[in-house]
């Protein structure tokens, strides 16, 4: 009966998870940059610790570099998430560039 209600929650869990069938294929890391296709897509311009809400929380801030394929913004979070899940992470874009996401 235990094992029947673990993999009841196990699948209602699962199922609800936002990044699951966003795909990562085609990033890479070299150092502080993260390449789409071999182009340089972001790069890390700062590392956060700070108390929210109670918890300490660590958090990576990416930069968009221009000329960026902005149609995978999500896929990226959910790249460096797998890459660093310890840590929150954000993708800064310049607000001259922000027309072009809408």
């Amino acid at each position: 009966m235990r094992t029947l209600l673990f993999l009841a929650a196990l699948a209602i869990f699962s199922s609800c998870s936002v990044t699951r069938n966003i795909s990562t294929e085609g990033f890479s890391i070299d150092g502080n940059t993260v390449s789409y296709k071999g182009a340089p897509m972001a790069t890390l311009v700062g590392i956060e610790f700070a108390l929210d809400n109670g918890k300490f929380v660590r958090e990576m801030t990416f930069k968009l570099m221009k000329g960026s394929d902005n149609s995978v913004i999500n896929n990226l979070i959910v790249f460096l998430h797998d890459k660093h899940p310890d840590y929150e992470i954000e993708v800064e874009i310049d607000v001259e560039r922000f027309n072009e996401l809408k």
